[in-house]
């Protein structure tokens, strides 16, 4: 969805940041906050934020998952012994600044590389204007706050062309 207009609605104890997108689509993402006067760029990036964790979370409860799997719509994707990593902080550079996303909860090292390579090409994306950039573009730290991967512009470049082939 393209997002072409984003609403922010303030309730007692609640916001509600919502992403318009054509065709009359829309995401409304409600958050409990204490200060509901933040300012609206730090509101809309929460929002994201909880839209990832939710991406990342969609799978079946753990009592509903069959036996040594991670996520019974993805059976081919076995439990590793690294799920005790996180919760992981995915930073995320983009020109001469980084932004971190904290406490997002993935089951492998094989799913948060997924993660960081889609999130590497969606920089590509966002840096088409501008200069080319190299070395990491995601940094993901596990919940020690030791680099546990790292993937590079050159990495998403390739895995970009090779997509689209």
């Amino acid at each position: 969805m393209q997002v072409l207009d984003t609403a922010i609605h303030a309730n007692p104890g609640t916001v509600t940041v919502e992403f318009v997108g054509e065709g009359g689509e829309n995401i409304a993402v409600t958050m409990v906050v204490s200060n509901p006067l933040l300012d609206h760029s730090a509101l809309v990036d929460r929002a994201k934020e909880l839209m990832v964790q939710c991406a990342a979370f969609g799978g079946l409860p753990a009592q509903d998952r069959p036996q040594g799997k991670v996520d019974g719509g993805r059976p081919d994707i076995e439990r590793q012994s690294d799920a005790s990593e996180g919760p992981y902080t995915f930073e995320y550079r983009e020109g001469g600044s980084m932004r971190r996303l904290e406490g997002v909860e993935l089951p492998n090292l094989e799913a948060v590389h997924d993660e960081a390579l889609r999130s590497a090409i969606d920089l590509l994306g966002d840096a088409a204007t501008g200069p080319l950039q190299d070395g990491w573009a995601v940094r993901v730290r596990g919940g020690d706050g030791e680099v546990v991967l790292s993937v590079d512009f050159d990495e998403a470049r390739r895995e970009k062309a090779a997509a689209a082939m």
